[in-house]
């Protein structure tokens, strides 16, 4: 189904693609097969969409938006609930979600960020833009702000995440606030960091000398506890 100018559609399960290229409005809880927009589109309730999503223009969903590939926005991204993506996740434009973000195989937010609640992943979470994470993020490798600073101006902290870092194999983190603790096999503290909790290691630890650590980092010899999990 292809709207090109302006529609409105009820909640419903659509057999189909969903492409958006004009002015689309969605009343009540909706499913499809893939979805794609490089216009508007607003949403009063739940999306599922069974294979990819991809977004360009402005997307506002009231609900959950759930999908079975991948996701890619680049305009401007406003979800009132969670998202759960079981393929890969990317922003690069302006991204607000009222709950956690799952994607398990991987998460890039190069753009501008605001999540209130935390982040998960199976794999890798990057994160390069302006973000604040309200909750905690849990992945594989967690990288924050590693490309940060080539030849740019930046703020003190355009990372702040309201929680702790946790990472199966590795953190490495520059220009990050952390309000809570910090942990992981190998983790790597960078510069303009702050942790006001803890950092715990499996293996190696580096410390930026810009760094500040409200607390001596501890070596630990496993993390059960903070496994990830869905």
């Amino acid at each position: 189904m292809k709207i090109s100018g302006s529609g409105r559609l009820s909640g419903m399960k659509l057999n189909d693609n969903l492409v958006v290229s004009g002015s689309a409005k969605i009343d009540g809880n909706f499913e499809c097969e893939a979805f794609r927009s490089s216009g508007s589109m607003r949403a009063e309730g739940d999306l599922t969409v069974h294979g990819d999503v991809k977004s360009s223009g402005s997307f506002r969903l009231s609900g959950d938006l759930i999908a079975r590939g991948n996701a890619k926005f680049s305009g401007s991204t406003t979800v009132g609930k969670g998202i759960k993506i079981e393929g890969e996740f990317g922003n690069s434009g302006s991204l607000r979600a009222g709950d956690k973000v799952e994607a398990d195989q991987g998460m890039r937010l190069s753009g501008s960020t605001r999540v209130e609640g935390g982040l998960i992943s199976q794999q890798t979470i990057g994160i390069e833009g302006s973000t604040a994470i309200n909750g905690d993020i849990t992945a594989n490798e967690v990288l924050i702000g590693t490309q940060t600073g080539f030849g740019k101006r930046i703020t003190k902290h355009p990372y702040i995440i309201s929680g702790s870092i946790y990472g199966a194999d590795t953190v490495d983190i520059s220009y990050t606030l952390v309000d809570g603790d910090v942990k992981g096999r190998h983790v790597i503290i960078g510069k303009r960091t702050e942790v006001a909790g803890n950092v715990y290691y499996i293996d190696t630890i580096e410390v930026d000398d810009k760094a500040i650590l409200a607390n001596e980092p501890i070596q630990i010899s496993e993390m059960n506890e903070d496994r990830i999990e869905k």
